[in-house]
């Protein structure tokens, strides 16, 4: 295993996927950068949605950390199961702490991380409300990502990226995404991505909701990590808003 697996699998270890937050910690914590751009884990723990308990995205908050680390960026991440859901409804803690960051901060671009299900038919989904939550850096990150391997209509569902078909960001009746408020309440472009397990997990841990055993491909999730880092550095650098 690489260190930089070794890394990912240290920073996960922080979360707690099934532990409800104690009293005075709010379950998610905010690490301040030095770059105008900002990571969002919104599901890296078991969180409730219409009254329903819906599984974590494993790995969504290491994957997160990790970029943030190599690249400098800021990052808000979710560490304990949660009673709320940042990603559905507004006016929540999580989404009061995005604002906050985002004015004082500075930040010009959001980037929220997530993680699809194993069935889904591609392995990254780029969701930006049809071009809407950032209209001049969408084909930037599709030409980022396809640098390295990733594109729409690969053959191989190893290199697969959807962009703004399933997960478009848009959000269902009733919800308001992280995307959406980013974009439509505080004027920052924004992006969601769902990253299907393959290339997330590194090894799933006994605590997961899913109780099969599961393993990504190392040399997969290596790379959509480098994507991300690369992709923090040019919104970083040239910010084209």
């Amino acid at each position: 295993m690489t260190d930089l697996l070794r890394r990912l699998i240290e920073l996960e270890a922080d979360v707690r996927y099934q532990e409800f937050t104690k009293e005075g910690d709010g379950g998610f914590t905010y690490v301040p950068g030095g770059v105008p751009v900002l990571l969002s884990a919104p599901h890296g723990a078991v969180h409730t949605r219409l009254g329903k308990l819906k599984q974590e995205d494993e790995y969504t908050t290491g994957f997160a950390r990790l970029i943030a680390e190599k690249t400098d960026a800021h990052v808000i991440y979710t560490r304990r199961k949660s009673n709320t859901d940042p990603n559905w409804y507004p006016d929540v803690p999580y989404k009061r702490l995005l604002r906050q960051v985002i004015e004082t901060e500075v930040i010009r671009f959001v980037l929220d991380i997530h993680g699809c299900a194993e069935h889904r038919d591609f392995r990254i989904a780029l969701g930006t409300m049809g071009g809407e939550s950032c209209p001049r850096q969408r084909e930037v990150i599709i030409r980022m990502f396809k640098a390295h391997g990733f594109f729409q209509d690969a053959e191989n569902l190893l290199c697969r990226l959807d962009v703004d078909r399933r997960f478009t960001a848009t959000g269902l009746e009733g919800q308001e995404t992280i995307t959406r408020f980013v974009w439509e309440t505080l004027g920052v472009p924004a992006a969601q991505f769902e990253i299907h397990p393959s290339l997330r997990i590194v090894e799933r841990r006994p605590d997961a909701t899913e109780p099969q055993p599961f393993h990504g491909v190392p040399e997969m999730i290596e790379a959509v990590i480098q994507a991300f880092v690369e992709l923090v550095h040019v919104l970083s650098d040239h910010l084209a808003v």
